[in-house]
C-alpha cells in the first residue's frame, strides 16, 4: 500500500485449540469401535491405538500448523493485492480504494481481489476521472 492509502481489512483471529471431553470422548468412541469392527482382531488393534492425551497433544499442534498456514496464506494475499492496487494509476486507484472503502463486502483480501478482477474484464464499473495525457 502507498503511504496515506488506509485500506479496510478485517485481521485474522487467533483461535486456540480447545480440549474438551466431547472430543476425549468421540476419540474414545472412535477406537471402540474400531477394536468392535474386527472382534478376532481387537487386541492387536488396541495395541497399535494411542492415548487420548497423545491424540489431544497431536490435534493441538495440526491446529497451531493449521492456523499459521493459513494466517500466512491471508497475509501473502494482502501483499498481492497491495501489489495489485499499485498498479492501476492514480485516478483508477483512488477510485477502487474509494469503493472498496464504502462497500459492504467483507475485509477480506479474497474480496479485495475479486473486487480488482471484475474491474479488470469490465464487470465492474467505477467512475472514474479520465486520464490526462501528458
Amino acid at each position: 500500500m502507498l503511504p496515506g492509502d488506509a485500506m479496510r481489512f478485517q485481521r485474522y483471529g487467533h483461535f486456540e485449540f480447545r480440549d474438551t471431553d466431547r472430543k476425549r470422548s468421540a476419540f474414545l468412541r472412535k477406537q471402540k469401535a474400531e477394536r468392535e469392527a474386527l472382534p478376532l482382531f481387537a487386541d492387536q488393534v488396541a495395541a497399535a491405538q494411542i492415548g487420548v492425551d497423545e491424540e489431544m497433544q497431536a490435534r493441538r499442534r495440526q491446529w497451531e500448523r493449521d492456523l499459521a498456514r493459513s494466517r500466512q496464506r491471508q497475509a501473502d494475499k494482502w501483499r498481492e493485492a497491495r501489489r495489485r492496487i499499485r498498479t492501476y494509476p492514480e485516478p483508477v486507484r483512488a477510485a477502487l480504494l474509494g469503493y472498496w472503502q464504502a462497500c459492504c463486502w467483507p475485509g477480506d483480501p479474497v474480496y479485495f481481489l475479486s473486487m480488482l478482477h471484475m474491474y479488470d474484464h469490465g464487470r465492474l464499473q467505477l467512475d472514474v476521472p479520465a486520464l490526462t495525457q501528458e
